[in-house]
């Protein structure tokens, strides 16, 4: 039973009350995070990813910006491209680093990249590094997103250790 395939089937546009954030959900509740009102955010909220990466890769030749990178990371990890969203994620939160303000919002800001980092290396197997990312997150800023996917991760781990473990049990009896 492989979980990670259906969670990237089942992620769906929704509004966090949280400004300036949107979110992607699934049923599951695994989240990822763009900024409202960037180039290519209403494209990738509803489900454009082509479109919107296009917009975003124009603006990347002329700006690197921690909205921008968000947005690219979303698009890509959606339209799976998962290795070209944790590249654009790690844009992401080196952009929010050079965040030289000490606030609420920059903390938030700078959580949810790392969290989005998260969820693209959980999609592409690295369980380690996502388990990292989103401790990370929650250290930085401790919101519903972040606690929640590193919860809901760290439980899709044990299960399938767990699966693995059982199979490998059974396999050698």
């Amino acid at each position: 039973m492989n979980i990670k395939p259906t969670l990237v089937k089942t992620l769906l546009a929704t509004l966090v009350l949280s400004n300036p954030v949107l979110a992607l959900e699934s049923d599951a509740a695994l989240r990822v995070a763009v900024v409202k009102h960037a180039t290519g955010t209403p494209e990738i909220v509803k489900g454009q990813f082509g479109s919107g990466i296009k917009k975003l890769n124009r603006l990347q030749r002329d700006e690197d910006s921690f909205g921008s990178s968000m947005g690219l990371c979303v698009a890509y990890l959606q339209s799976k491209d998962a290795v070209q969203s944790e590249s654009a994620c790690t844009a992401a939160i080196n952009s929010a680093k050079k965040i030289n303000l000490r606030s609420a919002k920059a903390d938030y800001l700078k959580s949810l990249s790392y969290n989005n980092r998260g969820i693209s290396r959980y999609i592409n197997n690295d369980i380690s590094g996502a388990l990292s990312d989103l401790n990370a997150a929650v250290l930085i800023d401790k919101n519903t997103i972040t606690t929640g996917n590193l919860a809901l991760i760290k439980q899709y781990s044990f299960k399938q250790e767990n699966l693995a473990s059982t199979t490998s049990s059974l396999l050698s009896d």
